[in-house]
């Protein structure tokens, strides 16, 4: 375990280091997170159109229109927010005028959707645009970076207002940007939407499996390890959730059964109290009779239901601890494995209503299913699960901490 260790310290960690600050993965991982509250409100749509007891569900079958509309027009509109995220944060990392990023990206991205009638294809727009908004327009505002770095702009007087002046200096940039884009499109008549999404699709697919799903746990769980916050991954993973979702809340609108698994649902139970399903170990850590571990878990139990867990992460430590990497990595395989089993059986519920990854154990299940109970105790039985495998690894830690607490004591 002590060779494990060091080669996480001394070969994963500074590889993993690089990877996260390479720019195009700083500024995903920033973009992809502002769907979020579309993602919220298209949820509340989606369940109230859904609502499973019968009672509830007449009284607000005269709503229905309305929260039907709120579902579709949040729903399909993801693509086009993260090419104006990417956009805005691509800008701001290469501190350039975020407006003119943004006009930039979004201008390429439709350039890239135009259908061979030269018409915008509005349908990319959501979920199954985001991965060519994702590239389309980070080339874009690199193209804007690239001509300001080399002098490739419009100078206007000094006289000239800085808005004004900005306008001229982003034209050159902004027709290069979307002349190539259109050049792939039309003159070679390519298209790109189709291209992106087919070159992802190993990877999209790959994750829509219980292999692929596992691999991807394993992942965030070593990068946290490491020290380094899994977001820098997630923006791979959102749009395949994300159409995941649209297309499992389709199937129930139609009468059909969900089959898309990998949701943000999903993602909660992979997660339960934060990567590496810590909510048992933050339980743990509030009843501990050492006095640190205890301190640690009223610190920690709050910002865990709610899936946020760097405090029991960076302060227990997980990171590089022999002992508590076993659990952190095993508890989210038990959790996903189960889970992804009793929905193929039909014991449970399927996700179908998107919810955020901070929504808490018990209420998680109850929300990503519509409503089924069935779903609401699994995922509180995922938490004794959690508190289960974390203990005999725990007891090891609170064993020694205790014998370091009386040393101290005895040393006063």
């Amino acid at each position: 375990m002590k060779k494990f260790s060091e080669f996480l310290q001394n070969k994963l960690v500074p590889i993993t280091n690089k990877f996260a600050q390479l720019p195009f993965m700083i500024v995903l991982r920033n973009s992809v997170m502002t769907i979020v509250p579309l993602m919220i409100v298209g949820a509340i749509g989606t369940f109230m159109t859904n609502i499973p007891f019968e009672g509830i569900a007449k009284v607000v079958e005269p709503a229905a229109p309305f929260f039907s509309s709120l579902a579709t027009v949040t729903a399909n509109i993801s693509g086009l927010v993260v090419a104006i995220a990417i956009g805005y944060f691509g800008a701001k990392h290469y501190k350039l005028d975020s407006i003119f990023g943004i006009t930039t990206s979004v201008a390429s991205f439709f350039a890239a959707t135009l259908t061979p009638d030269l018409v915008i294809d509005t349908s990319t727009f959501g979920a199954s645009g985001m991965f060519t908004a994702m590239i389309v327009g980070f080339f874009s505002v690199y193209i804007i970076h690239l001509c300001k770095k080399y002098h490739i702009e419009i100078k206007m007087p000094d006289g000239v207002p800085p808005m004004v002046a900005g306008s001229f200096s982003v034209i050159i940039a902004l027709a290069i940007s979307v002349s190539l884009v259109l050049l792939v499109r039309i003159g070679l008549d390519f298209d790109i939407n189709a291209a992106i999404t087919e070159l992802f699709s190993p990877i999209a697919n790959g994750l829509n499996t219980l292999p692929g799903y596992l691999l991807y746990s394993l992942l965030a769980c070593l990068l946290f390890i490491c020290g380094i916050n899994p977001a820098v991954i997630i923006g791979f993973l959102i749009p395949v959730m994300a159409m995941n979702g649209e297309a499992n809340a389709a199937a129930v609108a139609a009468g059909t059964q969900p089959e898309g698994f990998v949701t943000w649902g999903m993602y909660t139970i992979m997660c339960c109290g934060g990567t590496g399903s810590t909510i048992g170990l933050t339980i743990l850590a509030l009843f501990s009779k050492a006095k640190v571990h205890k301190t640690l878990g009223k610190i920690s139990i709050f910002p865990g239901a709610f899936n946020i867990n760097e405090p029991i992460i960076y302060g227990f430590p997980i990171m590089f601890n022999p002992i508590m990497i076993i659990p952190f990595i095993l508890v989210p395989v038990i959790n996903i494995t189960s889970t992804w089993l009793l929905m193929s059986a039909n014991i449970i519920g399927r996700p179908f209503v998107e919810i955020p990854w901070s929504t808490p154990p018990i209420f998680n299940g109850f929300l990503m299913s519509g409503g089924d109970l069935r779903t609401a105790v699994w995922t509180g039985v995922l938490v004794l699960i959690s508190v289960a495998c974390y203990y005999p690894f725990f007891k090891i830690a609170e064993k020694q901490e205790l014998l370091n607490e009386q040393e101290e004591a005895t040393a006063e």
